[in-house]
């Protein structure tokens, strides 16, 4: 079969082909696009080419049998008016001994664009020119967003940082007090602990919910648009083996290009690659679910909710606590759950609980380690076991246990007591498990214990009703 003859018309010509150029064997332009005449100040046709362009690549001067040989190059011209680079591909048109650049403008940012004075309009429409302009401003934008959520992240540091230096004033003015005023004190250290921790997890709720939203709306617009893209390629992908089923023989030119880029490890590793973005951003919308799920801004009141859910999102924001670092091990979490129904409580509370918990058991096990010899880190792998389970169909137990190094009898004793606490200055406050108590026994009407000896482990045992009484 023989293949069809085009003849285009030059307005048409033109539209897909804004930036062409076309040149004879004495260098005289013939022939340029709309868009690149208008942004030059005098006109190129009739014109040596080299009195307005230059070649930067492959490096050879403007001749006209220097060019034939080298056909197969991507040619790289800069105009010597304003600078702008040109890129695309010579072509010899042997009927009228002629040679033709189809090119178009090779730009790296926006910035560029404006300074010569181009609009996407100029640009053909199968220019991937405009693909990549559409890219630069996505990335211009999401740069931006970027740049906003560190400035809250910094702001939102700087305000428990100051939280925290008023909770130590608080904490060492409390120690200074006479002896008469000991009932008055410990009264009034309850309520400061209460309404610091109170707005320390509200900050860090905050900005759990509000990075997670900031971050859900992006991720939802790719996510959303990615089963699109998919389609699209793989129609794509059909008309490609189509084509090669009907036209076996591809021209010369075209049978070039396909075994330059290796078309079929293109067709066989796009779909891959287009699922493995799919399945990241799935993974992404899931961990933004957890962490508003912990956050729990929404539920003031008390709830049924999922106990599970809330153990598993405080786990996710200790995650990196527990990887494995140069100076300490990994530490397991061993999950064994009940079949739990769901439970009335203040989730965002309860949330609280756990990580204060948690939180405490990484840092014994952190330090067990720390003193402990690579030998008996090997024999004795750190870990903390959570369990759940349903007592008499009406009290839910929760258990959470380390194999750190135990806690001494007298200062179990003291556990719970507002600002007592057994770490150095600056890294304990003392609030977290005083707060967890008034959460577990006045707010929910359950308990809190503490078993442990030393070398032994800790483990703490929270036990709340399935359902509040009226």
């Amino acid at each position: 079969m023989n293949s069809p003859q085009f003849n285009i018309p030059p307005q048409l010509f033109n539209q897909a082909f804004p930036f062409h150029i076309v040149f004879n064997r004495e260098r005289k332009i013939l022939q340029v696009g709309e868009v690149l005449q208008r942004i030059h100040p005098e006109p190129l046709h009739g014109n040596l080419i080299e009195e307005h362009f230059q070649i930067k690549r492959p490096n050879i001067r403007i001749d006209f049998s220097a060019i034939a040989k080298r056909l197969n190059s991507l040619f790289l011209i800069e105009s010597l008016y304003n600078g702008i680079l040109l890129k695309g591909q010579m072509m010899y048109i042997q009927e009228q001994d002629v040679m033709l650049f189809l090119c178009s403008v090779w730009v790296s940012d926006l910035a560029a664009i404006s300074a010569y004075n181009l609009r996407l309009k100029d640009f053909a429409i199968h220019d991937q020119t405009v693909d990549l302009i559409f890219l630069l401003k996505a990335k211009n934008n999401a740069l931006e967003d970027v740049k906003k959520l560190t400035d809250e992240l910094k702001q939102r540091q700087l305000q428990l940082e100051k939280a925290l230096k008023v909770q130590e004033y608080l904490a060492k003015t409390a120690a200074k007090q006479a002896q008469d005023l000991e009932q008055t004190l410990h009264e009034l250290q309850q309520t400061q602990s209460q309404l610091i921790q109170t707005e320390k997890m509200s900050s860090l709720g905050q900005l759990v919910a509000g990075v997670g939203h900031e971050i859900n709306n992006p991720v939802n617009f790719i996510y959303g648009n990615l089963k699109y893209v998919k389609e699209y390629t793989q129609d794509l992908l059909s008309l490609v083996k189509l084509y090669q089923q009907l036209y076996p023989h591809n021209h010369l030119e075209i049978e070039a290009l396909v075994n330059n880029f290796d078309l079929e490890f293109i067709i066989e590793d796009l779909p891959k690659i287009l699922s493995s973005m799919e399945l990241g951003a799935s993974r992404i919308c899931e961990i933004v679910k957890t962490l508003r799920n912990f956050s729990r801004l929404d539920q003031v009141e008390m709830r049924f909710v999922d106990i599970h859910e809330g153990i598993d999102s405080t786990l996710l924001i200790l995650q990196h606590r527990l990887k494995a670092k140069s100076d300490q091990p990994p530490i397991e979490v061993i999950r064994e759950y009940g079949d739990l129904p769901l439970v009335e409580c203040y989730a965002g509370q309860m949330n609280q609980v756990f990580m204060n918990i948690l939180s405490n058991a990484i840092d014994a096990l952190h330090e067990y380690s720390h003193h402990s010899c690579q030998d008996e880190i090997l024999q004795n792998p750190s870990h903390i076991i959570i369990r759940t389970q349903v007592k008499n169909q009406e009290r839910l137990i929760i258990s959470i246990k380390d194999n750190g190094p135990g806690i001494p009898e007298k200062v179990k004793t003291k556990l719970f007591d507002p600002f007592f606490t057994t770490k150095p200055v600056g890294q304990g406050t003392g609030l977290g498990l005083s707060i967890s108590y008034q959460i577990v026994v006045d707010k929910h009407r359950g308990t809190l214990e503490c078993i442990s000896a030393p070398g032994e482990g800790a483990e703490f045992v929270i036990e709340i009703p399935v359902q509040q009484p009226n």
